[in-house]
C-alpha cells in the first residue's frame, strides 16, 4: 500500500515538473525567441510539434496536427496567405525518397488543399526532387527549416527593434548597403566585395530571397532587388 502511494506521488511530481517545463519553454520561447536547434533524438510526433511551432510563429494560420492514424500522408494542415497547405513531416537519418512525395500529393488531394509540402531535417533524393517538380510538391529540407526557425525566432518580443536604432550591427547591413549602391545582387558581387566563398554568398542571397528582398538568379546570375532602402518593410523584417 505504501509503495503504491509513493508511486502515485512520484507520478504526480513528474507530471507537475513536465507541465512547469512546458510553461517555462513557452514563456522563454515567446520572450527571447528560443526555438531551439532540432534534436535528432526527437520522436516523429515531437518533430511534428516542432514544425507546427515554427509555422505558427512565422505567420501560418490554423496550424493543426492531424490524427496519427488515417492521416492519409499528411501530418499538418495550415493556411498561409489565403492558401491551404497539406504538410508531411519526415524526421530521417537519410535523404527522403519518392514515397513521401507520393503520399503527401495524395493526402493534399484528399484534404482538398492548395499546396502539398514535405518537410524534413535531412535532404531529398534526386528522384524525390524530380517527382516533386512534376507534381508541384514543395520540398523543405533541413536548411530551409533552419531558415524558418531563424525567422520565427526573430519575431520574439525582446528581439523586436527598429533598424534605424542601430542598423550597422546587423550582419546583413553592409551587404544591403552594397546592393542598394549597385542596384542589383549576385554571388560574384559579394565574392568580389567581401571575399566570401561562393557557397556563403549564395547562402546569403538565398536567405534574402526567402524574405522576398531579391529575386531568383537569372541565367547570368543576376538578381533584382525588391526593396528601395533600409526603411522598406521587408528589410525591417529580416533585420529585426
Amino acid at each position: 500500500m505504501i509503495r503504491w502511494v509513493f508511486k502515485v506521488i512520484g507520478f504526480i511530481i513528474r507530471l507537475l515538473l513536465k507541465m512547469i517545463c512546458l510553461v517555462l519553454e513557452y514563456i522563454f520561447g515567446f520572450l527571447f525567441g528560443w526555438i531551439g536547434d532540432l534534436d535528432d533524438r526527437m520522436s516523429g510526433e515531437q518533430f511534428e510539434k516542432y514544425v507546427q511551432r515554427i509555422l505558427k510563429r512565422i505567420g501560418y494560420k490554423k496550424v493543426q496536427l492531424t490524427k496519427h492514424s488515417g492521416d492519409y500522408g499528411v501530418d499538418i494542415l495550415a493556411k498561409y496567405k489565403g492558401e491551404s497547405y497539406a504538410i508531411q513531416c519526415k524526421l530521417y537519418s537519410r535523404p527522403v525518397g519518392v514515397a513521401a512525395v507520393q503520399q503527401v500529393y495524395a493526402g493534399c488531394v484528399y484534404y482538398g488543399c492548395d499546396k502539398a509540402v514535405v518537410v524534413t531535417n535531412q535532404t531529398f533524393t534526386t528522384q524525390a526532387q524530380k517527382l516533386a517538380a512534376s507534381n508541384q510538391v514543395i520540398l523543405w529540407d533541413g536548411e530551409q527549416l533552419n531558415r524558418f526557425k531563424r525567422k520565427a525566432n526573430a519575431r520574439a518580443l525582446f528581439r523586436r527593434r527598429k533598424i534605424e536604432d542601430d542598423p550597422v550591427t546587423h550582419p546583413y547591413a553592409m551587404i544591403i548597403t552594397l546592393l542598394l549602391e549597385k542596384g542589383y545582387a549576385s554571388d560574384s558581387l559579394l565574392v568580389d566585395e567581401f571575399q566570401f566563398s561562393e557557397q556563403k554568398a549564395n547562402y546569403i542571397l538565398d536567405d534574402l530571397e526567402f524574405y522576398d528582398l531579391v529575386s531568383q538568379a537569372d541565367e547570368w546570375g543576376i538578381r533584382e532587388l525588391y526593396f528601395d532602402d533600409f526603411n522598406d518593410d521587408k528589410v525591417r523584417e529580416v533585420m529585426n
